[in-house]
């Protein structure tokens, strides 16, 4: 692809830019790329194409957007906008704000890819050889991916996983992240297990019919 077209689609996911969420002080993920390092007197070189590749090198993504992304893979390329306060009311109970999840943006160009990309979400939960299998169990249908993101110079490493349910029609999105922790599968999917779980049965299974 080369960097100039994966900086091109970094951009068009919404990766470069915050959610918008209705908090002060977000912040927008970055690629470092050739212009950054030549400016700090730096080369760029192939190797550092094949790392931002696979989401390594010199990118920097921050957490609340990719929950805000694979929201999206799940629910077919609508990236919402996250919220806090739904709604803002008066002392008569009035409402005087109301705030929409529905402001971000959307991906139906990647309808095709998308679906391809939500069977590999999906295969990595019912596969025995997924590295999400063990939310195989759960209840419900899921699908998610876990990884390994390697900060202050590849000096610590922190895990996380990113994930939906139900598979076929979500309602949920989750991203768990455990600093200093190494690998994503043993450290996060435990948590993200007992909040899908608790998910169902609180939430999903008590709706009424």
């Amino acid at each position: 692809m080369g960097v100039a077209r994966i900086e091109d689609y970094f951009s068009r996911f919404g990766f470069d830019m915050p959610t918008g969420i209705d908090l002060p002080g977000e912040a927008a993920g970055v690629l470092y790329g050739p212009d950054y390092r030549e400016k700090n007197g730096r080369l760029w070189r192939v190797g550092d194409t094949y790392n931002i590749s696979i989401g390594q090198g010199d990118l920097s993504v921050v957490p609340l957007r990719l929950l805000s992304f694979i929201g999206g893979i799940g629910n077919g390329g609508v990236m919402k906008r996250p919220f806090v306060v739904s709604e803002i009311k008066n002392s008569r109970g009035e409402i005087m704000e109301k705030t929409s999840s529905e402001d971000g943006f959307r991906l139906d160009d990647y309808s095709q890819e998308i679906a391809e990309v939500q069977k590999g979400l999906r295969a990595g939960v019912e596969s025995a050889e997924g590295t999400v299998h063990r939310l195989a169990d759960l209840p419900m249908s899921s699908a998610g991916k876990t990884g390994s993101a390697q900060i202050l110079g590849n000096t610590k490493i922190n895990a996380f996983f990113v994930g939906y349910a139900p598979a076929e029609n979500p309602e949920i999105a989750i991203l768990v992240l455990v600093e200093d922790a190494r690998e994503g599968s043993s450290n996060t999917l435990p948590i993200a297990h007992d909040v899908l779980k608790w998910y169902y049965e609180n939430r999903l299974n008590k709706k009424p019919a």
